[in-house]
């Protein structure tokens, strides 16, 4: 186990948020991942997708979400927004993925890659909030 529950690992991703960027407006990919990002918006003290053209918007996932399904969003947010620069931030991310996420976006934030990320669960003590 890395993380005790979703609140350790949201306090440290944004701790890390904090730590490199400034000025951002924050969303998140899919409705599994909402209460991951509501959780991380709230240690942040502000609210999801709180800019429409955001300097830098930062996508929370809580690591359910696979590196191919960003494309479509990414994409959509790089026609729409060409000048904003778009974070992922992911407590723990499969190592296979880490360069495919790499490549989608203009910052990859994470806490752990791990070469043997089977499932979410594996990384925590307690699954849930």
């Amino acid at each position: 186990m890395i993380f005790k529950n979703y609140s350790e690992s949201a306090t440290l991703l944004a701790q890390k948020i904090k730590e490199n960027l400034d000025n951002f407006s924050l969303t998140f990919i899919n409705q599994e991942s909402e209460p991951f990002a509501k959780k991380v918006a709230e240690i942040l003290g502000t609210n999801l997708n709180d800019s429409t053209t955001p300097k830098n918007l930062i996508i929370i996932d809580n690591g359910a979400t696979l590196a191919e399904e960003y494309n479509e969003f990414t994409d959509e947010i790089k026609k729409t927004h060409p000048s904003t620069n778009i974070i992922i931030a992911i407590p723990v991310i499969p190592e296979s993925e880490k360069e495919t996420l790499e490549k989608i976006c203009d910052t990859l934030l994470y806490l752990h890659a791990d070469p043997y990320f089977f499932s979410l669960d594996q990384f925590y003590e307690e699954p849930s909030f």
